[in-house]
C-alpha cells in the first residue's frame, strides 16, 4: 500500500438545508479521496454535522420540534444529498453522538487541570446566526439596530465563561507559521491570518456559555455548556475514535506522523481552523494536521448568494435535472480552489455539452461503434505498435506520472484539462487515421491497430475520470465489458491488456443539453 491519508470536510452546521457551497466542499473531499485510492493510498474520509448551539435551538422552537428531532431532520437532508452525489465518506460524525459528547467533556477537564483555562466574564457583541463574536468595527448600525458584517442582527451580551488561553500561544503560533509556510493553501489566507489576528493581538477564546441550553455541559460546572469550536473541531479526532475504547483508527491515522491529514474548508472558517485548532491540539499534546485547503466562495454574476437576491443555488435541483455527474464535473472544472468562482448556468450547459457529451461521451460511443462494426465486437490483438500509437502511450504515461502531484495540490482544473487533452488526441487520431477508409481498402493490420488503440484510450479516459464521473464511467465500463478492478495506473498505457477483449454494444452516456 501507499501512504496514509485522512481527509475531512467541515462539520456542517445543522441549521438549514445544504447549499451549493456544502456540495462543492464535499465533492472536493470525495474526489481527492477517490484519486488517492487510485494512487494506492489508504484513506479515511470524514464528514459530519455540528448540531449544537443557540441558533439551532431557536430554529427548532420555531419549527415546533425538539432540538434533537430538528437536527435529525437536517442531518437526513445532508446525508440524502451525499447519496445523490455519490459521496463515499468512510466516517460520519455528529456532535450529538454520545461518544463525542463524553470525549469533549473530558477534553475540557484536561484543559482545566493543565491550567489552559480560566474563569471570567465575557462581554461583547454576539451574532446568534453566525454563532460568532464581533468587534464593533466589524458591525454597522441601521435604523437603530446593530448588524454583523453578514447582515444579521447583533446582541450585546455579558455572561460567565471559561476562556482558553490563546494569548499564551501567540509566539508559538507565529513560529509555527514561519516553520510551516504551506500549512494553509492558498498562501493568501496565511497572510490574512497573520496580519489580521496572530500578529495583532491574539485574544483568549471563550469556550463555554451559560445562556445556551442546547449543548454539552461540562462535568465540573454543569451550568457551563461547551461552545461551538471546542465541540465542532474535536469531531476530527472523535470521528476516528480518539478518547474512546476503540481508538485504532485514531492511532493508525492521526497517531502516525507520516499520515497526510487534510482539512478542506471554506475560507470563512479559516481563522478557526488556522488558529484555534492548532492551539487546542498543542494543549492536548497531539500532532498538527498536515494542511488546510481553504477554498473560496461560489458566487453568481449578481455577487454573493442570498435569499433576497434570489440567486441561491440548490444542488438538488441541478442533480434532479442534469444528474450528479454534471454537477460534480462542473464544480471541479469551473470553480477554482484558490479564489472565488462564479457559478453560471450558461457555462454549466456549455461545459456539459463540450466535455461530457461531445468529447468523452462521444469518444466512448464512436470507439465502441467502430469495434463492433469493423471487428465484430472484439478488440484486435496487437503486440507491436507504430510510432503514432507509441506517442499516445507516452502521453498517458506522462499524465500518470503527473497525477500524484496534481492530486496532492488539488489542481483539479489542470487535471481535467490534461484528461480532456487525451480525449482530444483520441478524436484527432480517429480523424487522421480514417478507419472507414482502412476498412474499405482492406488494410486489416492498420485497422486492427487503430481499433486496439481507441479501445485503450477509451478505457484510460474512463479510469482517469472515474473519481469525478461516478455514474457515467460505470456505464462506460459496462459497455466496454471491463471490470474496473483490472485497470490500474501500472497497466493504463499497456495497450495489450485488451487484446481479444469482447465489448458490448454502445449507448449514449451523456445526451447533449439544450440551452
Amino acid at each position: 500500500m501507499g501512504k496514509k491519508v485522512y481527509v475531512t470536510t467541515p462539520i456542517y452546521y445543522a441549521s438549514g438545508n445544504p447549499h451549493i457551497g456544502h456540495a462543492y466542499t464535499t465533492i472536493l473531499a470525495d474526489t481527492f479521496t477517490s484519486y488517492n485510492l487510485l494512487l494506492g493510498n489508504e484513506v479515511e474520509f470524514l464528514a459530519g454535522m455540528d448540531e449544537h448551539g443557540q441558533k439551532i435551538y431557536e430554529k427548532a422552537i420555531a419549527a415546533k420540534k425538539e432540538p434533537q428531532a430538528f437536527v435529525d431532520s437536517i442531518c437526513e437532508r445532508f446525508v440524502d444529498l451525499w447519496k445523490k452525489l455519490n459521496i463515499n465518506y468512510t466516517r460520519f460524525i455528529r456532535t450529538t453522538d454520545t461518544n463525542h459528547c463524553h470525549v469533549i467533556q473530558n477534553v475540557f477537564t484536561n484543559l482545566l487541570k493543565n491550567n489552559y483555562l480560566y474563569h471570567g466574564e465575557w462581554t461583547g457583541l454576539y451574532c446568534v446566526q453566525c454563532e460568532e463574536n464581533y468587534a464593533i468595527s466589524d458591525t454597522h448600525v441601521k435604523d437603530g439596530v446593530r448588524y454583523c458584517k453578514v447582515g444579521h442582527p447583533i446582541t450585546e451580551r455579558k455572561e460567565e465563561t471559561y476562556f482558553l488561553k490563546l494569548s499564551m500561544f501567540q509566539q508559538w503560533i507565529q513560529d509555527y507559521y514561519r516553520k510551516q509556510p504551506n500549512f494553509i493553501s492558498p498562501s493568501s489566507r496565511v497572510k490574512e491570518i497573520l496580519n489580521n489576528f496572530i500578529n495583532v493581538c491574539l485574544e483568549d477564546l471563550s469556550i463555554t456559555r451559560t445562556k445556551i441550553s442546547w449543548g454539552v455541559p461540562t462535568i465540573e460546572y454543569p451550568n457551563h455548556v461547551l461552545y461551538v469550536w471546542i465541540d465542532a473541531l474535536m469531531c476530527y479526532l472523535t470521528g476516528l475514535g480518539y478518547g474512546q475504547k476503540d481508538d485504532h483508527l485514531y492511532q493508525k491515522y492521526w497517531g502516525d506522523l507520516s499520515t497526510d491529514i487534510v482539512h478542506i474548508i471554506g475560507k470563512e472558517i479559516t481563522r478557526f481552523h488556522g488558529i484555534y485548532w492548532p492551539i487546542i491540539l498543542k494543549c492536548l499534546n497531539i500532532r498538527q494536521p498536515s494542511r488546510l485547503i481553504s477554498h473560496g466562495w461560489i458566487i453568481t454574476k449578481e455577487g454573493k448568494m442570498s435569499k433576497s437576491l434570489g440567486n441561491v443555488i440548490d444542488p438538488n435541483e441541478y442533480i434532479n435535472k442534469y444528474g450528479a455527474d454534471a454537477l460534480r464535473y462542473y464544480l471541479l472544472k469551473a470553480i477554482p480552489t484558490d479564489s472565488d468562482g462564479i457559478f453560471s448556468h450558461e457555462q454549466f450547459i456549455e461545459i456539459f455539452n463540450a466535455d461530457l457529451a461531445n468529447n468523452y461521451g462521444n469518444f466512448i460511443s464512436r470507439s465502441l461503434g467502430m469495434i463492433n462494426k469493423y471487428a465484430n465486437g472484439i478488440v484486435p490483438s496487437i503486440n507491436s505498435f507504430s510510432l503514432k500509437s507509441k506517442s499516445i502511450q507516452d502521453e498517458i504515461k506522462l499524465l500518470v506520472k503527473e497525477l500524484p502531484i496534481l492530486i496532492h495540490n488539488f489542481q483539479f482544473i489542470n487535471l481535467i484539462e490534461k484528461i480532456n487533452n487525451i480525449a482530444t488526441i483520441g478524436n484527432k487520431y480517429i480523424e487522421e487515421t480514417k478507419p472507414w477508409i482502412l476498412f474499405r481498402e482492406n488494410k486489416t493490420q492498420e485497422l486492427n491497430e487503430f481499433l486496439n488503440v481507441v479501445a485503450n484510450i477509451a478505457v484510460c479516459l474512463t479510469y482517469l475520470l472515474s473519481p469525478i464521473l461516478k455514474n457515467g464511467t460505470k456505464l462506460a465500463y459496462q459497455q466496454y465489458n471491463v471490470d474496473c478492478k483490472t485497470i490500474n495506473l501500472n497497466n493504463l498505457a499497456d495497450f495489450s491488456k485488451l487484446n481479444n477483449h469482447k465489448v458490448n454494444p454502445s449507448a449514449p452516456i451523456y445526451q447533449r443539453l439544450s440551452k
